[in-house]
């Protein structure tokens, strides 16, 4: 799914709070296959055969978790499954476990928030779904309040928050929502993430 999408504006008249979908038609099924794991997230970490080596911990703010006999243990930005094969891989690695069996479960997502600023109806904080890494631009907007009639829709600024994934390493990105609400793209635009903040230009007249 790419997440930097530059589009070229095709002068669509899309009136202010018209672009109102469900976000259940915008949004993939949910699930924790393709979620990256982030601080403060809680997890129940288990070893198989190995009760004491079992904890129930948040992700630390740097997105470690504490293993016992490993210590510290960087998990922060990768899925559950890379996660285990991280702490099994260590395991082997210090010499404590042959054929360590690791299990990860999420107990409590850490809440996200995605920011709207600008020419929208309602600006402030959009909450990302749980079990979500980010929202389709279009739905971040529409949470909002929508467009207001002064919004220029191709040229909405994203000032991107840090991230390990290479494609969220550009300070600030430019997407054109207009083309995205004309192609009634589903899943196949720009994903804004956690803590990213999006601003709604005005149009020039």
């Amino acid at each position: 799914m790419p997440r930097f999408v530059y589009f070229c504006f095709l002068g669509a008249s899309i009136l202010p709070g018209s672009f109102f979908l469900s976000a259940a038609d915008q949004l993939p099924d949910p699930g924790t296959s393709s979620y990256l794991l982030s601080p403060f997230d809680r997890l129940a970490i288990s070893v198989y055969g190995q009760t004491e080596l079992g904890s129930d911990q948040r992700v630390s703010d740097k997105g470690t978790v504490s293993i016992p006999l490993l210590g510290e243990i960087p998990i922060g930005g990768l899925t559950v499954s890379e996660a285990q094969l991280a702490i099994e891989k260590a395991f082997i690695e210090e010499r404590y476990l042959v054929k360590p069996v690791v299990t990860i479960s999420i107990e409590e997502f850490s809440p996200k928030l995605v920011t709207v600023l600008g020419e929208v109806s309602e600006p402030g904080s959009i909450a990302i779904p749980e079990g979500r890494n980010g929202l389709p631009i279009q739905v971040a907007i529409a949470q909002a309040g929508g467009f207001t009639g002064a919004a220029q829709k191709n040229a909405v600024q994203v000032k991107r928050a840090e991230g390990k994934n290479e494609d969220r390493k550009a300070p600030m990105v430019v997407v054109d929502v207009g083309e995205i609400l004309v192609s009634n793209s589903r899943g196949n635009g720009f994903m804004a993430g956690p803590d990213d903040i999006i601003f709604v230009p005005r149009r020039l007249f």
